[in-house]
């Protein structure tokens, strides 16, 4: 390695000056040019980090404006409104649109229980979902099939605001 250096020193030396401050001058603009290229990319990652840190802050805030029309989607009830006229009225529409019979209704202040009756276990199924987005939680639900193949269903809910 000193043998090396030497001998580039023994050539330099042998250069006039003015070949020497070319190739000084060389030396340093190609030095400036490797420092330049090797900066210059994180330059340019900074500023697309500081791009996306922009659209991230942007899609944060749409998200937090968001909240209240989150919080009404997470029953997945379409946007139409079951809620027509009273429980006893909101039972049975909701019954008869599911081919359901509906034996008894009783409604106090924001509690509801009923007895309905059916052939398909399926519809009570749509039943439910379609009276949760009507605006009820349902609390309890008690089926029982009788000897010929009726289910007689007994339940009990909350009237709740979404």
């Amino acid at each position: 390695m000193n043998d090396m250096l030497s001998r580039i020193k023994d050539k330099f030396n042998l250069l006039q000056k003015r070949e020497r401050k070319l190739l000084l001058l060389g030396f340093g603009l190609i030095s400036i040019s490797i420092v330049y290229l090797s900066v210059k990319p994180l330059f340019v990652l900074k500023e697309d980090l500081h791009e996306d840190l922009k659209a991230s802050k942007a899609d944060f805030l749409w998200m937090t404006n968001q909240i209240e029309v989150v919080l009404k989607l997470r029953n997945s009830c379409s946007s139409r409104n079951y809620k027509r006229g009273t429980s006893q009225d909101q039972i049975t529409n909701l019954a008869r649109r599911n081919l359901i019979s509906v034996d008894s209704v009783t409604a106090s202040q924001r509690k509801v229980n009923a007895s309905l009756s059916g052939s398909d276990s399926n519809r009570f199924l749509d039943f439910y979902s379609q009276f949760s987005c009507a605006g009820y939680l349902i609390e309890k639900v008690e089926m029982k099939l009788s000897p010929d193949n009726i289910y007689n269903v007994d339940l009990m809910a909350t009237e709740v605001e979404y």
